[in-house]
Parts: structure tokens; sequence; C-alpha cells
């Protein structure tokens, strides 16, 4: 038998990845292609007056200037439909792409973005979830319960909550108020740019009635279902071709420059390459989402954590993207991997007027577990008692559940510990064997078995 644990395995992508003969999206080049650059918004809440490209379209090179009216203007989106491609009833967000410039060269269409006069009346703005929560603020999406989503489930989502996830089973006000212990704990974490090195790009064509999209993403099936979606045609009309990526860390998972692309290559009848500036990328990519996690358990004397009370606001930023699916992760989160008796998890989704939020490594989790930590060092000080004997205590055991019902059948992190701390006995003891031959038999065939190691150890030292 074989097996690639602890293994050398060339990657598959090593040698050209050293030797520079890598492709990725940014290196595509096709015959007749143009270069297309976004306008974006400069103000994060408004509504656009009007837009005069007249000037724009007279730069030379400059073949195109697209805006929502010559675009489909129907909403699309990953969970739920509320983003549309160009802006055109409402800005929110600074970056907000509200025009598009095809031309021939990057210059062309650099001047010609320069030249466009775009009248915003601004609105606003709301770019705080915890203000967003606020009675009387402004609403990144007044016509939110009109929004359809993805087949058609819907969920708690009112006022700038695009998602409501609350699990109470009941009893918890009553623990808290019989506990020898309760310990409290609020932390912020702001938002994580992925920093990968190749900006978010993309080079289309349009053949033949069907779509051809050169990326270098995460999720190609994904991307073709989004541009399909933002265009309006059926799946089958759109192909996607990957290259190598340069980075992506959760940033490439979602659409971002494709559907434009595309768009514009049916518009010209032209090849059309877009490629984001790194200004760009750093102020509209779909960094990880900045988030409040207030948490609090209930705690015996002895240190057993009786129940836990979770509340997580975090902002999903403009528009929706996969928020609705991320404000269960704090269900996951909060129970585990200690055993925490009832508990309480409520997590908010929250509109702002900045850039929309996605995924990024440890999608939602690093934060929660950073808290979750961290308030677990504070009831080991509450206590007085050692870190690690608080979180062995209550470390989840084999068969336990989580909140949400599921059954670990391998949780048994405790017994991986222990294991552990055999083999450093076990390592410690073998060295004594080495320079004193007086060690029984008996114990050492017990060492050799690693059978009641601890015991057999404690004989001997």
């Amino acid at each position: 038998m074989t097996t690639a644990v602890g293994a050398r395995v060339r990657r598959s992508d090593g040698e050209a990845t050293v030797r520079g003969s890598a492709d990725y999206a940014v290196d595509v080049v096709l015959p007749g292609m143009v270069h297309a650059r976004l306008w974006r918004s400069p103000v994060p809440a408004g509504r656009v007056v009007s837009l005069d490209s007249s000037e724009a379209e007279r730069v030379p090179g400059v073949l195109a200037v697209v805006s929502a009216g010559q675009a489909p203007q129907h909403p699309t989106g990953a969970a739920i439909w509320d983003q549309p491609l160009f802006a055109w009833e409402r800005i929110r967000y600074v970056g907000e792409p509200v025009a598009a410039v095809v031309a021939e060269s990057i210059a062309a269409a650099d001047e010609a973005l320069r030249k466009l006069r775009v009248d915003i009346h601004e609105l606003p703005a709301v770019t705080d979830p915890e203000a967003a929560l606020a009675p009387g603020a402004p609403l990144v999406h007044p016509d939110m319960a009109s929004y359809r989503t993805v087949s058609d489930i819907d969920w708690p989502r009112y006022g700038n909550v695009v998602c409501d996830m609350t699990s109470d089973p009941g009893g918890i006000d009553d623990i808290f108020a019989a506990a020898e212990h309760v310990v409290e704990d609020e932390y912020r974490a702001e938002r994580q740019y992925q920093a990968y090195l190749e900006s978010r790009g993309a080079v289309a064509e349009y053949q033949a009635g069907r779509y051809v999209i050169h990326v270098s993403h995460q999720f190609p099936f994904s991307i073709r279902d989004r541009v399909a979606a933002a265009l309006g045609v059926e799946q089958s009309r759109v192909r996607v071709v990957g290259h190598h990526i340069g980075g992506g860390f959760g940033a490439k998972l979602d659409s971002g420059l494709e559907p434009y692309a595309a768009l514009l290559a049916k518009h010209g009848s032209r090849p059309v390459r877009m490629v984001n500036t790194r200004p760009e990328d750093l102020s509209t990519a779909p960094c990880r989402e900045n988030a409040v996690v207030r948490i609090r358990s209930a705690v015996s004397g002895s240190g057993e954590i009786l129940a836990r009370d979770m509340d997580v606001v975090f902002d999903s930023g403009a528009y929706g993207i996969d928020a609705p699916y991320l404000a269960s992760i704090p269900l996951f989160m909060a129970g585990s991997p200690y055993r925490v008796g009832r508990a309480r998890v409520r997590c908010r989704a929250v509109y702002t007027n900045t850039a929309p939020t996605g995924a990024f490594r440890g999608v939602s989790g690093t934060y929660l577990v950073f808290a979750v930590e961290r308030h677990m060092d504070h009831i080991a000080k509450v206590l007085s008692q050692d870190r690690r004997e608080v979180r062995v205590r209550n470390l989840m055991r084999d068969r336990d559940k989580l909140l949400n019902g599921q059954v670990l059948a391998d949780a048994g992190i405790n017994i991986a510990m222990m294991n552990l701390s055999r083999r450093k006995i076990q390592g410690r003891a073998i060295s004594l064997i080495n320079v004193d031959s007086r060690i029984p038999e008996e114990v050492l065939n017990r060492l050799r078995a690693n059978d009641h190691i601890l015991e057999a150890v404690q004989v001997q030292l």
C-alpha cells in the first residue's frame, strides 16, 4: 500500500511557475483584442442624474462607452439577487461600476474615463454595520423585500439586515442567572485584503453566439453561472477557460470583471481585456468581512462551561453575495471545539455603503476562533486556573453534537492530547532506558506496548 502523506510530490504547475512559462489570464492576447476600463463611483451613496459621454467618445482610439442603458438591468447574486451590472437607479458604494470605456489602448481608455461627465445626486450613506442597525439609518436597499433569492429560499431579512440567523434552545437566561461565574467579552475585527499578486481580470470574446472568457479563477463553473445570470443567457452559451491563478485565497471565487468583459466583447464584436489596477483591486475586492463578536459564558466553579451566548454582527457591504450562507458559521464556531452546554447564537449580516465583502481562507472563521480562544483565556483568568487545563476540561468528546445537531463520531481531541502527553513521557522513559538497564522487564514491555503508559512511567520515574 502506498500513501501520499509525507511524500515529496512535484506540483503539476511547479516547473511552469518556476520557469516563468505559466500563462495567466492577464497574459492572454487574442487577435484584434481591445481594452476596457470601468468608471467607478466616487461617492458611497447616490443617484445617477445624467451621464455625458460625448467628450469621452471623441478621444482617439475610443470605440464605445457603455452604461446601464446598453446593458441588462436585472439584478443577480450568489444568494440574493440584489446586484445590478451597472449602477443605474442607486449607487451603493465607492468604486461601484457606473460605465465602461472600450478603447484600442489602456491609455486611451484612461483618458476617456477622465472625460466622462457623470452628475450624481449624493445621498446619505451608512458605512458602519452597527450604525446600519440603528433606527432611522439610511436603507442601502429600500426594496430588499422584493428581491428574488436563489431557489426561492427565504430567511429573516429586514431594514439593512440581509440575513438574521438565530438559534435559541431556550433556558439560557436561567442558566446564566444561576451560574457561579459569568464571563463576557467583545471583540472587533477589521477587513482583510487577500493580497494576491495577480489583480482580478478577464479576457473575453464573443464567437458564434457564445461567450468565451479566459480567467485566472478559483471556481470556473461559478463564473459560468454568474456571467450567464448577469447577461440573461443560458449557461451553455458561456464557456470559461481557466488559466494559472496568481493567487486568490477566496477572493476569486465570485465574479468580478468577467461579466463586463463578456458584455463588451459582444457589444464591440472584438475580444476585450480587462484588468484591475492595484488601487481598484484594493478598494473593490471582496475582502474578509469586518465584524463585531460579543460572547459570554456561564461557568461553574470547577471550570465547566454551562451555557454560552454569542452575538455576531458582520458587514456584508453593499451587496449580499454569499453573506446569507456565511451567517450560519457562528453557530458552528460558538460550540466547538469545546462543550458549552446550551447555547444561544445570533448572527446578522448587514448591508452598508461599502464594497461587498466575500471569502478569504477560513471563511468567517478566523475572527470567530480568535474570539472563542481569547474568551477561553479570560475564563481561565477569572477562575485562576491554567489555560490549558480549562480547555482540556471542556474539550468535545467522541459522539458529542455540534449546536446544529450533527454528531461527531471522532471528536475526541482530548484523547489526541492525552496520546501526545503519553508520547512525551514515553520518550523521557526511553531516554532513561538507554542509560539505566535496571528497569524491570515488565515495565519495559508495558512501555513498548504503550499500554497504561502513564502508570508504567510513574512507577519508574
